[in-house]
C-alpha cells in the first residue's frame, strides 16, 4: 500500500531523533511538507525548537507554524529516569497544551497521532481520578499528581495513561469538529533512551520483552504505523490504542491467563 503525504502539511513533535526522525524522513519520502519541533536543534531549516515543559515555549512555536495543519503526530516523550515533574509536563500535560494551541490551524479532516507506551495499563489510578486530573488546568493537575509522591517510573505510567484518558474521554468533542484522533503504544524500542527504561525499570524486564517476541521493535517499524494513522489511508479510524510491540501485550496476557500458544 502507497501512502500519499503530497500537499500535506505535517507536524512532528519530538523529530530529532528516534520514532520521530524516522517518521520524518518517511513522510518527507511521501511527499509531505514536515516541520519537526524538538527542544534539540535539528538541521532541517524548517524546524522549530520547542520544549513541552515550558508554556510559552509551546505559545511560541505554534506561532511559528504554518496556518492549515493536516497532520500531526505527537511523539516526544521522555523516560522514568527524568524527574517526575518534566515526566508528567512533557508527557501528558505539555501535549495537551500544544493540541489546544494548535486546534485553530489544524484544517478539515485532520488527524492525530500520539505515541504513548504499553505500560500505561501498568497505572492504577482509577478512572475517577484521572478524571479529576485531566480536567484540572496544568499547575494543579501537576501538584494533585505529585502530591502522590511518584517515582520517575510510577509518574511515566501515569504521564502515558493520563494521556490515554484524556485523548478518549475528549474524542468526542475533537470528531464533532472532524479531527481523527488516535494512539499508538509501543513496546521497547531500539532508540537512544531505551537504557533509560533499563534503568528505570530494570534490565531483565526489557530484556524479557525482547526475549518474549525475538527482538525490540526499531524506529522505522513504529513510524510506519503512525504514518498510515496520520493518512488518508485511515480516513475511518479515530479513537483507537494501538499497541505496536511485536505481540509482547497479548503474549503475555494470554500467558498470564494460562493459554498456550496452540492456535488449532
Amino acid at each position: 500500500m502507497v501512502l500519499s503525504f503530497k500537499n500535506k502539511q505535517v507536524v512532528v513533535v519530538g523529530a530529532a531523533t528516534g520514532i520521530g526522525a524516522a517518521l520524518a524522513a518517511l513522510l518527507r519520502a511521501n511527499g509531505a511538507s514536515v516541520v519537526g519541533m524538538d527542544c534539540e536543534e535539528m538541521k532541517d531549516s524548517s524546524s522549530i525548537i520547542m520544549d513541552l515543559a515550558r508554556p510559552e515555549s509551546i505559545e511560541a512555536a505554534v506561532r511559528a507554524l504554518p496556518t492549515n495543519i493536516d497532520s500531526v503526530a505527537c511523539v516526544a516523550g521522555v523516560p522514568g529516569t527524568a524527574d517526575p515533574s518534566d515526566i508528567l509536563k512533557v508527557n501528558f500535560l505539555g501535549q495537551r497544551s500544544l493540541f489546544w494551541a494548535l486546534r485553530p490551524k489544524l484544517s478539515e479532516q485532520s488527524s492525530i497521532v500520539f505515541v504513548s507506551s504499553i505500560t500505561a495499563r501498568r497505572c492504577d489510578w482509577s478512572d475517577e481520578d484521572l478524571e479529576a486530573l485531566v480536567a484540572a488546568p496544568t499547575e494543579v493537575a501537576l501538584d494533585m499528581a505529585l502530591a502522590e509522591s511518584l517515582d520517575g517510573v510510577a509518574a511515566y505510567q501515569l504521564s502515558k495513561r493520563a494521556l490515554n484518558y484524556w485523548m478518549k474521554s475528549r474524542l468526542p468533542a475533537v470528531v464533532a469538529e472532524g479531527i481523527r484522533a488516535n494512539i499508538v503504544s509501543p513496546g521497547p524500542v531500539q532508540t537512544k533512551i531505551l537504557k533509560d527504561f533499563e534503568e528505570s525499570m530494570g534490565k531483565s524486564r526489557i530484556e524479557a520483552a525482547s526475549k518474549l517476541v525475538g527482538r525490540h521493535g526499531q524506529p522505522e517499524e513504529i513510524a510506519e504505523v503512525i504514518a498510515f494513522l496520520l493518512s488518508d489511508r485511515a480516513c475511518w479510524i479515530s479513537g483507537e490504542d494501538l499497541r505496536v510491540d511485536g505481540g509482547f501485550s497479548a503474549l503475555r496476557e494470554a500467558s498470564a491467563r494460562g493459554l498456550g500458544l496452540d492456535l488449532r
